[in-house]
């Protein structure tokens, strides 16, 4: 606003009116290229601390969402026990879920029961196998999109960093990525990687977009049984399911 103010005062031109005249001085050289600096400096801040803010919700959303609701969940966790295989029939109905106010969609499998979780807007889990949950973190943002954050490697790079960071983590790999876009317009970043922690081995998908001033983070988590991994059948069943569920999920306004 300063630059503009300043480049009208400069195209001012003298009005005479009789035997009246006046002339608005123009703005000395120095004083714009002052405002320009300030302003770009501005914006610039403004770009950065919109940057850590975003980084730090990742941070703090990643953590809320990838435990599971129930304390019994929990001290099996800590103690290393591994979960009764899960009663995953062949083929799940998947139902909608939305949220109008938040501005957002996901398709969740009928089964699933809705929990309260803190810092999530919304949690399934899994009834016959606690640690498997999608749950769904809506953040306001000073971002216009995901992309003025970073690109598909960078925010995915950002996620995996945010993993590694947690005392409990051992390894984490990105097993892949991509992007789409939304009914709404908005660009979804996907991403599918697995983690290994002192807590046991999990296959992670995470939904991730920021539109209408709001950051999106779905999270999808199955714990794999200690014995078998990831890889057994009844764990590839549940782990396509999770996918499904991801790519249903979908934010923007009019959702």
């Amino acid at each position: 606003m300063a630059l503009k103010r300043c480049t009208l005062k400069q195209a001012q031109l003298p009005v005479s009116w009789g035997p009246f005249s006046s002339r608005t001085p123009a703005a000395p050289r120095h004083k714009c290229i002052a405002a320009r600096a300030q302003s770009s400096e501005a914006r610039r801040t403004t770009l950065q601390s919109s940057r850590r803010d975003v980084l730090q919700i990742l941070s703090f959303s990643l953590p809320a969402l990838d435990r599971p609701s129930t304390a019994v969940a929990e001290e099996q966790q800590a103690a290393g026990q591994v979960e009764p295989p899960a009663a995953t029939p062949e083929v799940q109905t998947l139902q909608p879920f939305g949220n109008a106010q938040q501005q957002y969609r996901l398709s969740i499998p009928s089964s699933w029961e809705k929990k309260d979780k803190a810092g999530a807007d919304v949690l399934f889990e899994d009834p016959s196998r606690r640690s498997t949950s999608v749950g769904v973190t809506v953040s306001p943002v000073r971002v216009a999109s995901i992309e003025k954050f970073g690109d598909l490697q960078v925010v995915g790079q950002r996620l995996l960093n945010a993993e590694q960071n947690k005392e409990s983590t051992l390894d984490v790999s990105l097993i892949a990525s991509s992007s789409r876009r939304g009914a709404a317009g908005a660009t979804m970043y996907n991403y599918e990687y697995q983690l290994d922690s002192t807590r046991g081995m999990k296959r992670i998908f995470n939904t991730v977009t920021i539109t209408g001033s709001k950051l999106y983070i779905l999270n999808g988590n199955y714990k794999c049984d200690k014995e078998v991994g990831c890889d057994a059948p009844d764990a590839a069943r549940s782990i396509g399911l999770l996918r499904q569920v991801a790519a249903s999920f979908d934010a923007g306004k009019g959702l």
